[in-house]
């Protein structure tokens, strides 16, 4: 997907040579929300709301985040924000984007936005 992505290889730090300030950047945020839709049937696998992705060479075993360059190497920054308690994984039932306003105000807004 490198080759034919216009955008996503390269925020993700991809290429080659790595740019430090992507991952020096993105750990600066308070909190960072991943919210993988239980029933997706737009992002194939729906497990890369949660920078989770096949294993290489095959189509049908997930590598967690968790095992992955990605976040082993922390080219973005994901480890860090784990590591700082600032990485959340939520799931939601539904096809893409589908929630209810109450879901997104109880599980989003009340919690990452309003000041407790």
């Amino acid at each position: 997907y490198i080759a034919k992505s216009q955008f996503i290889g390269e925020i993700n730090n991809e290429g080659a040579e790595k740019k430090p300030e992507y991952a020096t950047n993105l750990a600066q945020l308070q909190n960072f929300v991943m919210i993988k839709h239980s029933k997706d049937t737009m992002v194939e696998p729906k497990e890369s709301e949660h920078f989770e992705f096949y294993a290489p060479g095959q189509a049908d075993v997930i590598l967690p985040l968790r095992e992955s360059p990605l976040y082993l190497e922390d080219w973005i920054g994901l480890k860090a924000l784990d590591e700082k308690g600032a990485l959340h994984f939520l799931e939601v039932e539904g096809d893409h984007l589908q929630f209810s306003r109450q879901w997104f105000i109880d599980e989003i807004i009340n919690v990452y936005f309003i000041p407790s």
